[in-house]
């Protein structure tokens, strides 16, 4: 598993790595799709035995970043919601008040996307308050980076593969990609690739209903929104 998901990601050849780390991160990413699992089960998804991951867990459940539910099954724990609050801080407030802004303007649902290996996942969501019946996405939401505009739009910031589709080549001249049925059945993705101040790699995406809007417009909303993301809060506040 490690191998196949490493072909995406950018520091996948650099310098030496500690495999017991790799499979904990492993197992976490698996977790982190909100499905219980049993140990044994888990071992069969990592491909390792049930031993070996019976040790990461008891570990990881140390650190509460993973924790036993009453029947037995593994689930996230609270102590990865206290990491990621910390890893976003000030930025956390900042994305959630563009987002809603955004989704208010455009009437469609906003989300913040970041990269995990081969995944692009959804950091924050928004929906437009002035439409309750608009498509909801769950924080924590994962997709392949190249099954559709949010992820696309995060490796158009690297540099150009062999293998890459025309729309992430496109998306790195033009600045946008759009998508239609991809990531999600029934709605059209409007993606900006992202370079946050600290040289993360993000996008911000806007969703709706396929036909709902018109894409050009939707990508010059997109344009102006992103640009606050990588301004420091002093500055599109006032």
């Amino acid at each position: 598993m490690s191998s196949e998901r490493a072909s995406l990601d950018p520091k996948s050849n650099r310098g030496v790595r500690s495999q017991t780390l790799e499979r904990a991160l492993d197992a976490l990413q698996i977790l982190a799709d909100g499905k219980r699992r049993t140990s044994q089960e888990l071992a069969d998804e990592l491909g390792l035995h049930r031993s070996i991951v019976y040790r990461i867990l008891r570990t990881l459940e140390d650190y509460s970043l993973i924790a036993r539910a009453s029947d037995g099954k593994y689930l996230l724990g609270l102590g990865m919601a206290a990491l990621a609050k910390s890893g976003m801080g000030d930025l956390e407030v900042q994305v959630a008040a563009v987002l809603q802004e955004l989704s208010n303007v455009t009437a469609a649902t906003a989300i913040f996307c970041g990269p995990q290996r081969d995944d692009a996942v959804v950091l924050a969501s928004t929906r437009p308050s002035q439409r309750p019946a608009s498509v909801a996405i769950r924080t924590g939401t994962r997709f392949p980076l190249n099954g559709g505009a949010p992820g696309m739009a995060i490796l158009a910031l690297r540099d150009p593969r062999e293998d890459e589709s025309d729309e992430t080549a496109l998306a790195r001249q033009t600045g946008i990609v759009h998508t239609k049925g991809q990531p999600f059945v029934g709605l059209e993705a409007v993606s900006v690739p992202i370079r946050m101040p600290d040289g993360q790699e993000a996008s911000l995406s806007l969703l709706f209903p396929v036909g709902d809007a018109e894409a050009t417009t939707v990508a010059r909303e997109l344009r102006t929104y992103s640009a606050r993301l990588v301004l420091p809060s002093e500055v599109w506040q006032h």
